[in-house]
Protein backbone atom coordinates (compact mmCIF):
# COMPACT_ATOMS: atom_id res chain seq x y z
CA UNK A 1 0.00 0.00 0.00
CA UNK A 2 3.16 2.56 0.33
CA UNK A 3 4.46 1.27 -2.06
CA UNK A 4 0.82 2.63 -4.25
CA UNK A 5 0.68 5.37 -2.64
CA UNK A 6 4.56 6.65 -3.25
CA UNK A 7 4.00 5.86 -6.89
CA UNK A 8 0.85 8.06 -7.00
CA UNK A 9 3.46 10.97 -6.13
CA UNK A 10 5.21 11.49 -10.29
CA UNK A 11 1.64 12.36 -11.41
CA UNK A 12 0.68 14.73 -8.69
CA UNK A 13 3.70 16.62 -9.42
CA UNK A 14 2.81 16.86 -13.00
CA UNK A 15 -0.46 17.46 -12.32
CA UNK A 16 0.77 20.30 -10.09
CA UNK A 17 2.09 22.42 -13.23
CA UNK A 18 -1.21 23.39 -14.17
CA UNK A 19 -1.29 27.10 -12.44
CA UNK A 20 -5.02 28.45 -13.12
CA UNK A 21 -5.26 32.48 -13.22
CA UNK A 22 -3.77 35.13 -14.67
CA UNK A 23 -0.24 35.72 -14.03
CA UNK A 24 1.01 38.50 -11.99
CA UNK A 25 2.56 41.54 -14.19
CA UNK A 26 3.35 44.99 -14.20
CA UNK A 27 -0.11 46.91 -15.17
CA UNK A 28 -0.30 47.66 -19.12
CA UNK A 29 -1.14 50.91 -18.68
CA UNK A 30 0.29 54.07 -21.55
CA UNK A 31 2.49 56.69 -19.97
CA UNK A 32 2.65 59.85 -21.55
CA UNK A 33 6.28 60.75 -23.71
CA UNK A 34 6.84 63.43 -21.23
CA UNK A 35 6.23 65.38 -18.07
CA UNK A 36 4.47 68.74 -18.27
CA UNK A 37 6.36 71.69 -17.82
CA UNK A 38 9.66 69.80 -17.73
CA UNK A 39 12.50 72.28 -19.29
CA UNK A 40 14.63 69.28 -19.62
CA UNK A 41 12.55 65.77 -20.29
CA UNK A 42 15.48 63.53 -21.43
CA UNK A 43 18.00 64.82 -18.54
CA UNK A 44 18.28 63.10 -14.94
CA UNK A 45 15.44 63.54 -12.80
CA UNK A 46 15.64 65.83 -9.42
CA UNK A 47 14.00 62.85 -7.75
CA UNK A 48 17.48 60.70 -8.40
CA UNK A 49 19.39 63.64 -5.84
CA UNK A 50 19.92 62.35 -2.17
CA UNK A 51 17.70 64.43 0.02
CA UNK A 52 21.19 65.33 1.57
CA UNK A 53 22.06 67.05 -1.61
CA UNK A 54 18.71 69.21 -1.71
CA UNK A 55 18.33 70.64 1.69
CA UNK A 56 21.65 71.66 2.60
CA UNK A 57 20.87 73.46 6.06
CA UNK A 58 22.85 71.80 8.34
CA UNK A 59 19.26 72.01 11.15
CA UNK A 60 17.48 71.00 8.66
CA UNK A 61 19.60 67.93 7.94
CA UNK A 62 19.80 67.17 11.44
CA UNK A 63 15.61 67.23 11.83
CA UNK A 64 15.67 65.06 8.92
CA UNK A 65 18.14 62.16 9.64
CA UNK A 66 16.42 62.39 13.80
CA UNK A 67 12.37 61.97 11.98
CA UNK A 68 13.53 59.31 9.61
CA UNK A 69 15.17 57.49 13.28
CA UNK A 70 12.41 58.50 15.31
CA UNK A 71 9.07 59.05 13.85
CA UNK A 72 6.37 57.20 14.91
CA UNK A 73 4.61 56.27 11.59
CA UNK A 74 7.81 55.32 9.94
CA UNK A 75 8.07 53.06 12.76
CA UNK A 76 5.10 51.32 12.59
CA UNK A 77 5.51 51.22 8.42
CA UNK A 78 8.95 49.38 9.30
CA UNK A 79 6.95 46.86 11.43
CA UNK A 80 4.53 46.15 8.96
CA UNK A 81 7.10 45.19 6.41
CA UNK A 82 8.40 42.65 9.19
CA UNK A 83 4.72 41.42 9.44
CA UNK A 84 3.99 41.18 6.08
CA UNK A 85 7.59 39.25 5.89
CA UNK A 86 6.17 36.86 8.75
CA UNK A 87 3.18 36.32 6.68
CA UNK A 88 5.04 35.32 3.28
CA UNK A 89 7.16 33.32 5.40
CA UNK A 90 4.10 31.09 6.29
CA UNK A 91 2.39 30.74 2.93
CA UNK A 92 5.89 30.00 1.69
CA UNK A 93 5.61 26.85 4.28
CA UNK A 94 2.70 25.53 2.56
CA UNK A 95 5.37 24.53 0.04
CA UNK A 96 6.56 21.58 2.21
CA UNK A 97 5.03 18.46 4.22
CA UNK A 98 3.23 19.07 8.05
CA UNK A 99 4.49 16.74 10.63
CA UNK A 100 2.83 16.78 14.15
CA UNK A 101 3.40 14.17 17.01
CA UNK A 102 1.01 13.37 20.17
CA UNK A 103 1.71 10.82 22.90
CA UNK A 104 -0.97 9.30 25.72
CA UNK A 105 -1.84 7.30 27.86
CA UNK A 106 -5.88 5.55 28.62
CA UNK A 107 -7.37 3.50 31.41
CA UNK A 108 -10.14 1.94 30.39
CA UNK A 109 -12.79 0.94 32.14
CA UNK A 110 -15.31 -1.83 30.39
CA UNK A 111 -19.48 -2.49 31.65
CA UNK A 112 -20.22 -6.12 31.80
CA UNK A 113 -23.95 -5.42 30.61
CA UNK A 114 -22.14 -3.94 27.59
CA UNK A 115 -20.66 -6.82 26.43
CA UNK A 116 -17.20 -5.23 27.03
CA UNK A 117 -15.47 -7.17 28.99
CA UNK A 118 -12.79 -9.22 28.14
CA UNK A 119 -12.89 -13.13 27.81
CA UNK A 120 -10.52 -13.30 30.85
CA UNK A 121 -13.00 -11.26 33.06
CA UNK A 122 -10.55 -8.53 33.41
CA UNK A 123 -12.77 -5.33 33.33
CA UNK A 124 -9.68 -2.57 33.12
CA UNK A 125 -7.56 -2.31 30.20
CA UNK A 126 -4.32 0.38 29.46
CA UNK A 127 -3.04 1.62 26.42
CA UNK A 128 -0.12 4.00 25.27
CA UNK A 129 0.95 5.74 22.20
CA UNK A 130 3.72 7.60 20.45
CA UNK A 131 2.77 9.10 17.18
CA UNK A 132 3.01 10.75 14.53
CA UNK A 133 0.45 12.78 11.52
CA UNK A 134 1.94 13.42 7.93
CA UNK A 135 0.33 16.20 5.92
CA UNK A 136 1.60 17.20 2.95
CA UNK A 137 -0.84 19.13 0.03
CA UNK A 138 0.07 18.55 -3.41
CA UNK A 139 -0.28 21.77 -5.30
CA UNK A 140 -2.49 20.98 -8.33
CA UNK A 141 -3.84 23.45 -9.39
CA UNK A 142 -1.17 26.22 -8.65
CA UNK A 143 -3.25 27.28 -5.60
CA UNK A 144 -0.08 27.27 -3.14
CA UNK A 145 1.83 29.34 -5.92
CA UNK A 146 -0.52 31.90 -6.46
CA UNK A 147 -0.94 32.51 -2.74
CA UNK A 148 3.03 32.23 -2.68
CA UNK A 149 2.79 34.94 -4.90
CA UNK A 150 0.38 37.31 -3.95
CA UNK A 151 2.35 36.96 0.07
CA UNK A 152 5.45 38.26 -1.68
CA UNK A 153 3.82 41.38 -3.89
CA UNK A 154 2.07 41.93 -0.22
CA UNK A 155 5.29 42.29 1.33
CA UNK A 156 7.01 44.63 -1.69
CA UNK A 157 3.57 46.67 -1.16
CA UNK A 158 4.76 46.83 2.25
CA UNK A 159 8.47 47.88 1.46
CA UNK A 160 7.09 50.86 -1.01
CA UNK A 161 4.67 51.78 1.64
CA UNK A 162 7.30 52.30 4.21
CA UNK A 163 9.44 54.52 1.25
CA UNK A 164 6.16 56.40 0.58
CA UNK A 165 5.98 57.69 4.33
CA UNK A 166 9.80 58.36 4.69
CA UNK A 167 9.08 60.52 0.94
CA UNK A 168 5.72 62.21 2.87
CA UNK A 169 8.08 62.47 6.08
CA UNK A 170 11.00 63.95 4.36
CA UNK A 171 8.70 66.32 2.16
CA UNK A 172 6.91 67.22 5.71
CA UNK A 173 9.93 68.08 7.54
CA UNK A 174 11.26 70.34 5.22
CA UNK A 175 8.25 71.82 4.37
CA UNK A 176 7.40 72.52 8.09
CA UNK A 177 11.08 74.02 8.78
CA UNK A 178 10.66 76.34 5.44
CA UNK A 179 7.49 77.54 7.57
CA UNK A 180 9.40 78.14 10.55
CA UNK A 181 12.14 80.32 9.01
CA UNK A 182 9.76 81.86 7.11
CA UNK A 183 7.87 83.05 10.47
CA UNK A 184 11.13 84.36 11.84
CA UNK A 185 11.67 86.30 8.92
CA UNK A 186 8.20 87.69 9.59
CA UNK A 187 9.09 88.42 13.14
CA UNK A 188 11.94 90.15 12.34
CA UNK A 189 10.29 92.44 9.69
CA UNK A 190 7.31 92.90 12.07
CA UNK A 191 10.08 93.87 14.76
CA UNK A 192 12.14 95.79 12.62
CA UNK A 193 9.20 98.05 11.77
CA UNK A 194 7.78 98.30 15.27
CA UNK A 195 11.18 99.96 15.67
CA UNK A 196 10.32 102.52 13.02
CA UNK A 197 7.23 103.59 13.87
CA UNK A 198 8.49 104.05 17.42
CA UNK A 199 10.40 106.38 16.05
CA UNK A 200 8.29 108.10 13.98
CA UNK A 201 5.63 108.46 16.67
CA UNK A 202 8.11 109.99 19.07
CA UNK A 203 8.54 112.58 15.58
CA UNK A 204 5.19 113.12 15.26
CA UNK A 205 4.78 113.84 18.84
CA UNK A 206 7.07 116.44 18.62
CA UNK A 207 5.97 118.36 15.95
CA UNK A 208 3.04 118.30 17.99
CA UNK A 209 4.32 119.67 20.89
CA UNK A 210 5.83 122.19 18.61
CA UNK A 211 2.50 123.02 17.36
CA UNK A 212 3.51 121.67 13.86
CA UNK A 213 1.40 118.69 13.67
CA UNK A 214 -1.75 117.88 14.70
CA UNK A 215 -3.29 114.78 17.45
CA UNK A 216 -4.18 113.35 13.80
CA UNK A 217 -0.87 112.64 12.95
CA UNK A 218 -0.09 111.89 16.25
CA UNK A 219 -3.05 109.33 16.02
CA UNK A 220 -2.28 107.95 12.72
CA UNK A 221 0.73 106.86 13.95
CA UNK A 222 -0.09 105.60 16.74
CA UNK A 223 -2.55 103.40 14.60
CA UNK A 224 0.56 103.00 12.13
CA UNK A 225 2.85 101.99 15.17
CA UNK A 226 -0.41 99.34 16.61
CA UNK A 227 -0.77 97.54 13.12
CA UNK A 228 2.98 96.47 13.19
CA UNK A 229 2.51 95.62 17.14
CA UNK A 230 -0.19 92.99 16.93
CA UNK A 231 1.38 90.93 14.17
CA UNK A 232 4.28 90.55 17.09
CA UNK A 233 2.09 88.41 19.01
CA UNK A 234 0.23 86.46 16.22
CA UNK A 235 3.94 85.77 14.70
CA UNK A 236 5.12 84.13 18.09
CA UNK A 237 1.97 82.24 18.55
CA UNK A 238 2.40 81.09 15.02
CA UNK A 239 6.08 79.48 16.05
CA UNK A 240 5.21 77.94 18.92
CA UNK A 241 2.52 75.96 17.05
CA UNK A 242 5.33 75.23 14.06
CA UNK A 243 8.33 74.05 16.13
CA UNK A 244 5.45 71.75 18.00
CA UNK A 245 4.27 70.36 14.99
CA UNK A 246 8.29 69.69 13.75
CA UNK A 247 8.81 67.56 17.76
CA UNK A 248 5.30 65.91 16.51
CA UNK A 249 7.26 64.89 12.90
CA UNK A 250 10.57 64.05 15.69
CA UNK A 251 8.14 61.47 17.41
CA UNK A 252 8.52 64.13 20.24
CA UNK A 253 7.04 65.70 23.19
CA UNK A 254 6.14 70.13 22.52
CA UNK A 255 9.54 72.34 22.61
CA UNK A 256 11.70 74.69 21.07
CA UNK A 257 13.49 73.57 17.64
CA UNK A 258 17.29 75.10 16.65
CA UNK A 259 18.00 76.83 14.05
CA UNK A 260 20.35 79.64 12.09
CA UNK A 261 21.10 80.88 8.74
CA UNK A 262 19.24 81.39 5.66
CA UNK A 263 17.49 79.44 3.09
CA UNK A 264 17.76 81.57 0.52
CA UNK A 265 20.66 80.13 -1.44
CA UNK A 266 18.85 76.21 -1.82
CA UNK A 267 16.07 77.29 -4.52
CA UNK A 268 19.17 79.32 -7.04
CA UNK A 269 21.60 76.22 -6.44
CA UNK A 270 19.06 73.84 -7.46
CA UNK A 271 18.18 72.28 -10.93
CA UNK A 272 14.48 70.71 -11.27
CA UNK A 273 13.99 68.67 -14.33
CA UNK A 274 11.69 66.02 -14.34
CA UNK A 275 13.48 63.17 -16.48
CA UNK A 276 11.85 60.54 -18.21
CA UNK A 277 7.90 59.53 -17.50
CA UNK A 278 9.02 55.82 -16.97
CA UNK A 279 12.09 56.46 -14.62
CA UNK A 280 8.97 58.48 -12.69
CA UNK A 281 6.50 55.28 -12.68
CA UNK A 282 9.81 53.70 -11.24
CA UNK A 283 11.21 56.04 -8.94
CA UNK A 284 8.13 56.70 -6.90
CA UNK A 285 7.00 54.22 -3.99
CA UNK A 286 3.71 55.11 -4.04
CA UNK A 287 2.95 53.93 -7.39
CA UNK A 288 5.38 51.00 -7.13
CA UNK A 289 2.86 50.12 -3.99
CA UNK A 290 0.05 50.36 -5.73
CA UNK A 291 1.76 48.43 -8.54
CA UNK A 292 2.58 45.38 -6.32
CA UNK A 293 -1.08 45.63 -4.79
CA UNK A 294 -2.47 45.09 -8.36
CA UNK A 295 0.01 41.96 -8.69
CA UNK A 296 -1.13 40.60 -5.25
CA UNK A 297 -4.59 40.74 -6.32
CA UNK A 298 -4.39 38.76 -9.34
CA UNK A 299 -2.56 36.38 -7.99
CA UNK A 300 -5.13 35.81 -5.64
CA UNK A 301 -7.46 35.52 -8.85
CA UNK A 302 -5.67 31.93 -9.25
CA UNK A 303 -6.15 30.84 -5.74
CA UNK A 304 -9.88 31.18 -5.73
CA UNK A 305 -10.25 29.32 -8.98
CA UNK A 306 -8.27 26.32 -7.49
CA UNK A 307 -10.87 26.26 -4.56
CA UNK A 308 -13.09 25.36 -6.70
CA UNK A 309 -11.15 22.07 -7.98
CA UNK A 310 -10.39 18.84 -6.01
CA UNK A 311 -7.32 18.94 -4.03
CA UNK A 312 -5.02 16.14 -3.36
CA UNK A 313 -2.58 15.76 -0.32
CA UNK A 314 -1.02 12.88 1.00
CA UNK A 315 -1.77 11.88 4.51
CA UNK A 316 -0.54 9.40 7.20
CA UNK A 317 -0.12 8.45 10.80
CA UNK A 318 2.61 6.43 12.14
CA UNK A 319 3.66 5.54 16.09
CA UNK A 320 3.89 2.87 18.45
CA UNK A 321 0.94 1.55 20.70
CA UNK A 322 0.67 -1.07 23.69
CA UNK A 323 -1.48 -1.78 25.95
CA UNK A 324 1.72 -2.73 28.40
CA UNK A 325 4.21 0.33 28.93
CA UNK A 326 7.16 -1.65 29.20
CA UNK A 327 6.42 -3.14 25.74
CA UNK A 328 5.79 0.57 24.52
CA UNK A 329 9.33 0.65 22.50
CA UNK A 330 9.31 -2.47 21.22
CA UNK A 331 9.41 -3.71 17.51
CA UNK A 332 6.06 -4.82 17.38
CA UNK A 333 4.72 -1.82 19.13
CA UNK A 334 5.03 -0.20 15.69
CA UNK A 335 1.95 0.79 13.55
CA UNK A 336 1.52 3.21 10.65
CA UNK A 337 -0.77 4.36 7.74
CA UNK A 338 -0.25 6.36 4.61
CA UNK A 339 -1.80 6.99 1.38
CA UNK A 340 -3.32 10.16 -0.99
CA UNK A 341 -6.61 11.86 0.22
CA UNK A 342 -8.70 13.25 -3.16
CA UNK A 343 -11.16 16.37 -1.22
CA UNK A 344 -13.35 18.49 -3.37
CA UNK A 345 -16.60 20.63 -3.12
CA UNK A 346 -19.51 18.53 -4.08
CA UNK A 347 -22.28 21.30 -3.03
CA UNK A 348 -22.02 24.70 -2.10
CA UNK A 349 -24.59 26.97 -3.52
CA UNK A 350 -22.12 28.58 -5.39
CA UNK A 351 -19.79 29.69 -2.86
CA UNK A 352 -16.47 28.85 -4.17
CA UNK A 353 -17.80 30.76 -8.15
CA UNK A 354 -18.60 33.69 -6.29
CA UNK A 355 -15.58 33.66 -4.76
CA UNK A 356 -13.70 34.01 -8.07
CA UNK A 357 -15.45 36.68 -9.21
CA UNK A 358 -14.68 38.64 -6.13
CA UNK A 359 -11.10 38.23 -6.56
CA UNK A 360 -11.41 39.35 -10.28
CA UNK A 361 -13.52 42.63 -8.97
CA UNK A 362 -10.71 43.20 -6.14
CA UNK A 363 -8.24 42.68 -9.21
CA UNK A 364 -9.82 45.62 -11.19
CA UNK A 365 -10.14 48.07 -8.16
CA UNK A 366 -6.43 47.59 -7.76
CA UNK A 367 -6.00 48.45 -11.07
CA UNK A 368 -8.13 51.39 -11.45
CA UNK A 369 -6.42 52.22 -8.30
CA UNK A 370 -3.39 52.28 -10.04
CA UNK A 371 -4.01 54.03 -12.48
CA UNK A 372 -5.72 56.82 -10.66
CA UNK A 373 -2.31 57.05 -8.99
CA UNK A 374 0.06 57.06 -12.12
CA UNK A 375 -2.13 60.36 -13.04
CA UNK A 376 -2.56 61.69 -9.86
CA UNK A 377 2.14 61.05 -10.12
CA UNK A 378 1.59 63.19 -13.38
CA UNK A 379 -0.58 65.60 -12.19
CA UNK A 380 1.52 66.82 -8.92
CA UNK A 381 5.01 66.59 -10.80
CA UNK A 382 3.89 68.79 -13.99
CA UNK A 383 2.25 71.21 -10.93
CA UNK A 384 5.58 71.44 -9.29
CA UNK A 385 7.71 71.96 -12.27
CA UNK A 386 5.18 74.81 -13.06
CA UNK A 387 5.32 76.01 -9.23
CA UNK A 388 8.90 76.29 -9.13
CA UNK A 389 9.01 78.24 -12.17
CA UNK A 390 6.22 80.70 -11.53
CA UNK A 391 7.48 81.59 -7.73
CA UNK A 392 10.94 82.27 -9.15
CA UNK A 393 9.48 85.18 -11.34
CA UNK A 394 6.87 85.86 -8.49
CA UNK A 395 9.88 86.44 -5.93
CA UNK A 396 11.44 88.41 -8.09
CA UNK A 397 8.90 90.70 -9.12
CA UNK A 398 8.07 91.36 -5.18
CA UNK A 399 11.98 92.30 -4.92
CA UNK A 400 11.24 94.80 -7.22
CA UNK A 401 8.31 96.08 -5.82
CA UNK A 402 9.87 95.72 -2.34
CA UNK A 403 12.69 98.24 -3.54
CA UNK A 404 10.14 100.51 -4.86
CA UNK A 405 8.31 100.85 -1.63
CA UNK A 406 10.89 101.49 0.20
CA UNK A 407 11.98 104.38 -1.97
CA UNK A 408 8.41 105.66 -1.78
CA UNK A 409 8.56 105.69 1.78
CA UNK A 410 11.67 107.56 1.96
CA UNK A 411 10.15 110.22 -0.61
CA UNK A 412 7.05 110.29 1.60
CA UNK A 413 9.04 110.95 4.61
CA UNK A 414 11.30 113.97 3.62
CA UNK A 415 8.29 115.46 2.51
CA UNK A 416 6.58 115.09 5.56
CA UNK A 417 9.27 116.23 7.38
CA UNK A 418 9.99 119.60 5.32
CA UNK A 419 6.51 120.26 5.50
CA UNK A 420 5.15 119.53 2.01
CA UNK A 421 2.31 116.98 2.41
CA UNK A 422 0.88 115.78 5.27
CA UNK A 423 1.08 112.00 7.55
CA UNK A 424 -1.08 110.70 5.32
CA UNK A 425 0.95 110.10 2.78
CA UNK A 426 3.89 108.87 5.22
CA UNK A 427 0.87 106.19 6.51
CA UNK A 428 -0.01 104.87 2.97
CA UNK A 429 3.68 104.72 1.81
CA UNK A 430 4.72 102.81 5.22
CA UNK A 431 1.87 100.53 4.89
CA UNK A 432 2.83 99.79 1.36
CA UNK A 433 6.30 99.04 2.09
CA UNK A 434 4.86 96.84 5.28
CA UNK A 435 2.94 94.29 3.36
CA UNK A 436 5.58 94.70 0.38
CA UNK A 437 8.39 93.04 2.57
CA UNK A 438 5.68 90.66 4.46
CA UNK A 439 4.86 89.83 0.76
CA UNK A 440 8.31 89.27 -0.12
CA UNK A 441 9.17 86.67 2.60
CA UNK A 442 6.14 84.85 1.52
CA UNK A 443 7.22 84.37 -1.66
CA UNK A 444 10.44 82.87 -0.87
CA UNK A 445 9.07 80.54 1.04
CA UNK A 446 6.78 79.22 -1.75
CA UNK A 447 10.06 78.88 -3.56
CA UNK A 448 11.19 77.18 -1.07
CA UNK A 449 8.17 74.95 -0.83
CA UNK A 450 7.69 74.72 -4.86
CA UNK A 451 11.21 72.93 -4.58
CA UNK A 452 9.85 70.54 -1.51
CA UNK A 453 6.83 69.97 -4.01
CA UNK A 454 8.67 68.99 -6.59
CA UNK A 455 11.04 66.72 -4.87
CA UNK A 456 8.59 64.93 -3.60
CA UNK A 457 6.18 64.71 -6.46
CA UNK A 458 9.09 63.05 -8.44
CA UNK A 459 10.03 60.67 -6.02
CA UNK A 460 12.79 61.63 -3.97
CA UNK A 461 13.39 61.44 -0.86
CA UNK A 462 13.36 57.63 0.44
CA UNK A 463 16.97 56.62 -1.10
Amino acid sequence: MMKRSILLLPGAVFLSACVLGPEPANPDLAAPISIRNDTAPHGASFGDKSWRKVFTDSNLRDLIELAIKNNPDLTAATYRIEEARAIAGATRAAWFPSLDGSGGATSNYASPNAGQVAPSGDRSSDSYNLTSFLSWEIDLWGGIRRSNQAARARFLQATYQRDAVQTSLVASMASAYIDLKNLDERLAISRRTVESRKASLDLVTTRRDGGVSSDLEVGQAETLLGQAQVLIPITENAIAAKENEIRALLGEYPGGITRSGSLDQVSTSLTIAGGLPSALMERRPDLAAANQSFQAATADIGTAEALRLPGLSLTGSGGLVSGDLSDLLQGKSTAFSIGPRLTGPLFDAGRRSFGVKAAQARAKQALAAYDRAAKQAFREASNALKAHEKTGEIVAQRKRLVAASGGVSRVAQDRFQGGASSYLEVLDAERSLFTAELDLADAKRDRLLAVVQAYRALGGGWR
